[in-house]
């Protein structure tokens, strides 16, 4: 078996724009908000690497061999789960780092950091290492590459056999796919941190948890994708869709209204 060059090319092309793509993001609304506090974005970065990447995972190491067994608890713990580090993450990051920097403008750059890290270390990185595989898979051949890789481990082999299967049938509408869903989930991103950047004020902490609610609704429908609940990958996207715009509403009235306290005329 041998992965085609067009497979290859998407992958290279799919993963250097979700590493691209969020920096550009970040500095072009930098230009357009001269004022923006920058390091905004590094904050919402750091803020994914240490709540979803660290914490959020070494619970699931806990977690997931309880409720693996039983849908309905896999459901429920995979819906909330990121929604309660994730929103966890920026309220302590506002507390700590951004009171002197607490305007929305600033959260939608937080928010960007947040969503465009995940993206590089999701999509970004995934794909480039899945172009690295189908380098070497053609290099080496087929069966040497899946020799070298496990040692001889047959259940490590049939694993290693799956991702180059997997890879060699992924193509430019796959990854375009994938590059949609981490424009649809960098938005969301921005749309929390601006609605998290909101409960910190005096008289609105209840918007903390319908932040954690509402992150757990979008990500409703890909935990059920997971479980077989739902059977089509267009109903996740579509909801993920319809969710991020109803989200999008409120937060864009919330900048408005942040920038006109800040310049009134």
């Amino acid at each position: 078996m041998t992965v085609s060059t067009e497979t290859i090319i998407s992958l290279i092309v799919g993963g250097l724009l979700a590493i691209i793509l969020p920096v550009a993001a970040v500095i072009i609304y930098k230009l357009r908000r001269r004022y923006t506090w920058v390091v905004s974005a590094m904050i919402g970065a750091g803020t994914f690497l240490v709540f979803a990447l660290v914490l959020e995972q070494l619970l699931h190491r806990v977690m997931l061999p309880v409720v693996s067994g039983n849908k309905v608890l896999y459901c429920i713990y995979g819906c909330l789960a990121a929604g309660v580090f994730e929103e966890t993450g920026r309220f302590v990051a506002y507390k700590l780092f951004m009171k002197k920097h607490h305007t929305a403008q600033n959260a939608v750059m937080m928010g960007l950091g947040h969503g465009g890290f995940e993206a590089m270390a999701l999509a970004g990185v995934g794909l480039l290492s899945n172009a690295l595989v189908a380098v070497s898979v053609n290099a080496v051949g087929y069966d040497a590459f899946v020799r070298q890789s496990t040692a001889g481990n047959a259940e490590l082999a049939a694993a290693v056999e799956q991702q180059i299967e997997t890879i060699a049938g992924m193509d430019f509408g796959i990854v375009a796919l994938s590059l949609f869903e981490r424009l649809i989930a960098v938005t969301f991103h921005v749309c929390m941190s601006v609605i998290v950047y909101k409960s910190t004020e005096k008289g609105r902490l209840r918007l903390f948890p319908i932040a954690i609610l509402l992150h757990a609704l979008l990500d409703s429908a890909a935990v059920m994708y997971q479980v077989g609940a739902i059977g089509s990958l267009i109903t996740v996207y579509s909801a993920m869709v319809i969710m991020t715009a109803a989200v999008a509403v409120p937060t864009y009235k919330i900048i408005g209204s942040d920038r006109r306290r800040e310049n009134p005329r």
